[in-house]
């Protein structure tokens, strides 16, 4: 098995060292992992930093890119021997003005994958409980649903980054606040969506962990998985958006399932910003 989205210590709210992470994922037999540190830019936030060694160090320092750059490709040599493919990556968050805003180390780093991911909704992040409330309030579900997507759209042409990341992450709080709409909130943006996508050559991420948080569907959910099929999106990754090593591979198996129910045959995986596909039925 797979796990494209990994958060180790360097993301601010995640513990766990590359080490512990690796070693997780040995133990639970997975074949490729690909830690994806947040790289968060937004300067109207205050989480712009990343954590080295224990120490806060500003995005935009570059000195934390080449640290976990031959940190995780020297994990990746003594791991392979292991069975163990271990990749580069970051999850970029996706606002406008994030090309203006990025450090430029970023460009200079040789990632195997950018995740793309919408966090944010006039610098208030759909992830944290409080702050989806505020953007609720202020919003009609059809309006966030607008937002949400033009912002993805508009992101798509910038050619920073190669799967979206939990491509309806407003569920996670938006069914509680906004009703059961939410479930069908992308259905008038997919046909824009995935012409887009392939334009651009940009594909997804299946997000597995709404299933061991608080929803019962991965992000993106079953039907939107299923029209993304076939809408010619081929591209698409799997990751337990893991922050702690017990959560590594977590939904991975039941992800699989939901690709081949949709009509998959393979799933994609990545080395120097270059995808491969992989057959599903090599995975059992």
């Amino acid at each position: 098995m797979m796990d494209y989205h990994i958060h180790p210590s360097y993301s601010a709210d995640a513990k766990g060292t590359l080490e512990e992470f690796c070693g997780a994922a040995v133990d639970k037999k997975l074949r490729e992992i690909c830690f994806t540190t947040h790289l968060d830019s937004d300067p109207m936030r205050d989480d712009g930093f990343v954590m080295v060694r224990g120490e806060r160090i500003s995005v935009h320092d570059p000195s934390w890119f080449e640290d976990y750059e031959n940190h995780v490709r020297t994990l990746g040599e003594e791991y392979f021997p292991k069975g163990l493919n271990v990749r580069l990556g970051a999850e970029l968050d996706l606002y406008p003005g994030v090309v203006e805003d990025l450090p430029d180390a970023f460009h200079s780093t040789e990632f195997d994958l950018v995740i793309g991911s919408v966090h944010l909704i006039e610098h208030k992040a759909m992830s944290v409980r409080e702050e989806a409330y505020s953007i609720f309030k202020k919003y009609g579900l059809e309006e966030v649903g607008n937002i949400y997507y033009d912002c993805i759209k508009e992101s798509l042409t910038t050619g920073l980054f190669d799967v979206l990341g939990h491509l309806d992450i407003y569920r996670r709080y938006g069914e509680e606040f906004l009703g059961s709409g939410v479930h069908s909130l992308w259905e008038s943006h997919i046909d824009d969506l995935s012409r887009m996508m392939k334009s651009c050559g940009v594909g997804y991420e299946i997000n597995t962990s709404s299933m061991w948080r608080s929803l019962s569907e991965t992000m993106p959910e079953r039907d939107f998985v299923k029209a993304l099929h076939d809408r010619g999106i081929q591209t698409v990754t799997i990751g337990s958006d893991a922050h702690q090593p017990s959560e590594v591979g977590k939904g991975i198996s039941e992800a699989l399932h939901l690709l081949q129910e949709s009509g998959y045959s393979e799933v994609s995986v990545f080395s120097k910003r270059k995808s491969k596909s992989i057959p599903l039925d090599s995975f059992k």
